[in-house]
């Protein structure tokens, strides 16, 4: 899932001219990804670019997350973009045991 996820993004085509997309179009896209399988609660992006380092690898990246009910259980995931593609570099799964009662 993950795997196909990240070459969804790549290949996404929503760069703008300058060759980089903007948070707003790399936020809009993971929701789009995680809506394929169930609604989406909540989602955000910071809008300012860190700086990342994995091994050899540096660049900018920008920070954010989409939570949603899994199992009547609120998930949020954690995700960090490459500024300039916005290929999706890390995705963590975060359970905070909220069970939700209906």
């Amino acid at each position: 899932m993950i795997a196909g996820f990240i070459s969804g993004l790549q290949a996404s085509g929503l760069f703008q001219k300058s060759g980089r997309l903007t948070p707003q179009q790399i936020l809009h896209r993971v929701r789009h990804e995680f809506q394929k399988e169930t609604p989406i609660q909540d989602s955000w992006i910071n809008t300012r670019p860190e700086p990342f380092q994995k091994f050899a690898l540096k660049t900018f990246v920008y920070h954010g997350g989409v939570s949603r009910l899994e199992d009547q259980q609120l998930i949020q995931y954690d995700f960090l973009a490459d500024a300039n593609t916005g290929s999706i570099l890390e995705l963590k799964r975060n359970n905070f045991n909220a069970q939700l009662n209906n």
